[in-house]
């Protein structure tokens, strides 16, 4: 198989974005670009020169709507619903038919055998009060992580390329087998549970927590209310209104280029390969 190159992989990324977003424009279904494509169409009128990947956010509503009805003839959606081995809490729509993945980290498995893909991130409802929030967010990073150490105990025991990643995955397991035995995907279950405890409430603030992170991103509803158009690549794309308080609020002064050394794809630990 051949490995694809950056710019291709943001071609075939950017087919998928653009199958995307006729979807949601035909369906009535509200979406922004999210993250480093956002700050792409903003800073670049295009993916970051060394980005690889796309990524779209959704308030729930739209989120919810989207997952449960996107149809297409060339990609498929994705999430811990309707892949057993899917360990994340959020959506992907992925490229099966002409690309495949290899991760070289063994416990990367959400990624593995889906071809290229983009991440479709919820934005939820979050308390009012910025401690109950904080404490709300570090309780479900926590989770996040521990789903990450799961992840490395179950494929790490089965590792042929690394005897020492096998061998402690079973010295772990044997000092804490309750915790050894217990799939990464019940600690999506439970990310997904205080997710929706949090967005039943009524609220001014919203926040992306299927994901969590350390970026502190804790936002006004009404910056996610509105819409507009912004250049991406040669074609237009959806982005909230307020896009620079956004990015402002993520990325500090985001006009500015990061330093050379942190110039490289999030990914690099995966390959992406044609079939």
């Amino acid at each position: 198989m051949k490995e694809l190159t950056t710019r291709e992989l943001q071609l075939f990324s950017l087919e998928i974005l653009k199958d995307v977003a006729a979807f949601c424009e035909k369906n009535d279904i509200k979406y922004s670009l999210g993250y480093g494509t956002m700050l792409g169409a903003i800073r670049h009128k295009g993916f970051i020169p060394w980005d690889d990947d796309v990524d779209i956010m959704m308030t729930r509503e739209n989120y919810e709507k989207f997952r449960k009805t996107y149809k297409s003839e060339n990609y498929e959606y994705i999430d811990s619903d309707n892949i057993e081995d899917c360990h994340i809490a959020f959506g992907r729509v992925c490229d099966r038919k002409k690309t495949r993945t290899y991760s070289y980290i063994p416990w990367h498995g959400g990624s593995l055998h889906t071809g290229v893909w983009i991440d479709i991130f919820p934005v939820d409802n979050v308390s009012e009060d910025i401690n109950e929030y904080r404490s709300m967010h570090n309780a479900l990073l926590l989770l996040n992580n521990q789903n990450g150490r799961l992840r490395r105990m179950h494929a790490s025991e089965g590792d042929v390329y690394s005897t020492y990643r096998s061998l402690w995955a079973r010295i772990l397991k044997s000092m804490n087998p309750r915790v050894g035995n217990y799939p990464p995907t019940e600690v999506v279950k439970s990310l997904n549970a205080i997710i929706a405890l949090s967005n039943a409430q009524k609220s001014t603030k919203m926040s992306q927590l299927a994901c969590p992170s350390n970026m502190d991103e804790y936002y006004d509803a009404a910056d996610l209310q509105e819409y507009t158009l912004v250049d991406f690549e040669g074609y237009k794309f959806s982005v909230w209104s307020q896009y620079d308080k956004l990015l402002t609020i993520v990325y500090g002064d985001y006009m500015q280029l990061p330093p050379e050394k942190d110039r490289r794809p999030l990914q690099h630990y995966i390959k992406f390969y044609y079939l």
